[in-house]
């Protein structure tokens, strides 16, 4: 098979993946005029088609495991095999760093804060936990993780439903969106983008164009798709100007890091190297089950040869005085056995020899020595790399699940913890933008107090790992017997056992409290409480309490 090098040059330009900005003057001076800003945008939607989608969208191959060794060409021999099998490794890594991320839902809970008044925190808590029911916010959120670790950038939109007041949450495609930035050190976004097109299959294209503002959306349309000029003013058509009360750019963008790489982005070259000796592989069985067979000496069950006749059933001589052969004789194959009989003979030495030697029959396969101990081990070599480099526990490997204590299983993803911790904090940021959006309109709409409501929402990941219930529990009862830990933080770390959000058990056991006081009131004021005293000047022991209850007075 023959296969184009892919090594030894840049996959993506420096410009694939280039941060957006923006001088502040500039902005400022076409911020409310759409068309002259239009014309500016358009130079950066033009430039994220022409340098940025490419990438993005081999990225996405690659999740999907359209992988570089499809796009090769056909090998030149017809009769080679040309197999190309892709490996959806980097789905299966996609799938386990989201999962380790996010595979628990993001808990949002405001902070303890004695400055804030009781109810109108719990206004706001009812606020958030509403839009996050409503706008389905978590699989959103698993929606984000998913584009980060394959693209490296993930975008959403808060939006306003149409006909209603209430919040809407979506997530925007990064073929479609980018934002542009300040040109100062904040790096603080001046104008979100979205654009899409719409028709009926490839026909009847009309290219819209969204450009959000902290103050307004400015919607545009063009026929035709997208414009192929910079200045698109001529066939870009200003559709409407809506204020949206966000009082800041309501389209966010989270980064995977710093680089806006994705999880397994730097590992493209190995995975190329996994499809080509897997595939390769596949190329020698293939062409060994198809193998030519060789077959030396002479047969002994050769048919008669068939001879031109004459019309009266007489060989025809040719020149050569020899009868003319019509069909040379052939092996009389057995259609059943397939089998055929060889016999030594004595062949001549060549021409002008009279020397003869004797060939002895033999039948045997053309085929190529394949090194499967060779390819094996550079196969693994290649997977190792990839998990190692990409901090990708391999949890097929025998020795991942040979110890799962909590000591050794912090060791085997103590690198998938590193990065962990940053795209934590990444994700957090544009969960603060998010919210930073939705409390602005929240307050405009007086549907919560004008506190920094945004300041005091944290926002708690659980990493998704295997659960471990006895050694949760051993350690939820060691941490509790020391008297140092608050009931709040036991109960959080009971949660992954019962399944219980640790707000609704607090909930439920003071219900249970309620109740037993409730018990206790009733009995005191009954014929075995204060009415038995009364009457025979004796107590009545109280209802009987759990064993961590019980007090014994002694005196």
């Amino acid at each position: 098979m023959i296969i184009n090098s892919i090594y030894g040059k840049q996959r993506f330009d420096r410009e694939a993946n280039r941060d957006y900005t923006m001088p502040v003057g500039t902005y400022t001076a076409v911020s409310e005029q759409p068309l002259e800003l239009m014309k500016i945008v358009y130079q950066f939607i033009n430039h994220h088609q022409n340098h940025q989608v490419s990438r993005l969208q081999t990225l996405y191959d690659y999740y999907q495991a359209n992988n570089a060794i499809k796009k090769q060409r056909d090998s030149n021999n017809p009769y080679h095999a040309n197999n190309r099998v892709a490996a959806a490794f980097a789905r299966y890594m996609t799938s386990i760093r989201v999962g380790y991320l996010i595979g628990n839902p993001i808990q949002l809970k405001l902070q303890d804060d004695t400055e804030v008044d009781d109810s109108q925190a719990q206004k706001f808590q009812n606020v958030l936990d509403t839009f996050i029911t409503n706008t389905n916010a978590d699989y959103v959120n698993q929606q984000l993780a998913k584009d980060l670790s394959i693209t490296g950038r993930a975008y959403d939109l808060v939006y306003v439903k149409n006909g209603v007041t209430d919040l809407g949450l979506v997530r925007v495609d990064p073929e479609q969106a980018f934002v542009i930035y300040d040109d100062t050190v904040d790096h603080k976004p001046l104008v979100g983008v979205r654009y899409y097109e719409t028709g009926i299959l490839d026909n009847q294209l009309v290219e819209h164009y969204e450009v959000y503002t902290d103050s307004q959306l400015f919607t545009f349309h063009s026929q035709g798709g997208l414009p192929q000029t910079n200045s698109p003013v001529a066939n870009a058509v200003l559709d409407d100007t809506l204020p949206h009360f966000f009082d800041t750019v309501p389209l966010t963008e989270y980064r995977n890091n710093d680089e806006r790489l994705g999880d397994w982005e730097p590992e493209l070259d190995q995975l190329d190297a996994l499809d080509k000796s897997v595939s390769m592989m596949a190329d020698f069985q293939e062409d060994f089950n198809n193998a030519n067979i060789v077959l030396t000496g002479k047969f002994s069950n050769m048919t008669e040869p068939k001879y031109l006749l004459d019309e009266n059933g007489n060989k025809k001589i040719g020149q050569d005085g020899q009868p003319i052969i019509m069909e040379p004789a052939h092996p009389n194959v057995d259609p059943k056995n397939h089998m055929w009989y060889l016999e030594p003979f004595a062949a001549s030495g060549g021409v002008g020899s009279t020397a003869k030697h004797i060939i002895q029959p033999d039948a045997k396969y053309l085929t190529k020595q394949y090194d499967a101990a060779g390819w094996s081990t550079y196969t693994n070599f290649l997977i190792n790399e990839i998990h190692k480099y990409t901090n990708t526990p391999n949890v097929n490997d025998p020795n991942f699940a040979s110890n799962a204590s909590g000591v050794a299983m912090s060791y085997k993803l103590w690198g998938s913890d590193q990065e962990r911790k940053l795209q934590e904090t990444l994700f957090k940021r544009g969960l603060h933008d998010r919210l930073n959006a939705c409390v602005s309109y929240w307050q405009t709409l007086n549907q919560i107090s004008d506190d920094k409501w945004n300041t005091m929402v944290k926002a708690n990941f659980m990493p998704n790992l295997p659960k471990n219930d006895d050694a949760t529990a051993q350690l939820i009862q060691l941490l509790n017997s020391t008297g140092k830990f608050s009931d709040e933080t036991i109960r959080d770390m009971a949660e992954p056992i019962t399944g219980i959000n640790a707000d609704t058990e607090a909930e439920r056991v003071k219900d249970d409290t309620q109740a037993a006081k409730e018990d206790d009131d009733n009995y005191a004021q009954g014929d075995g409480g204060l009415g038995n005293i009364f009457a025979t000047g004796n107590p009545t022991p109280a209802p009987s309490m759990s064993n961590s209850e019980d007090t014994t007075k002694e005196g």
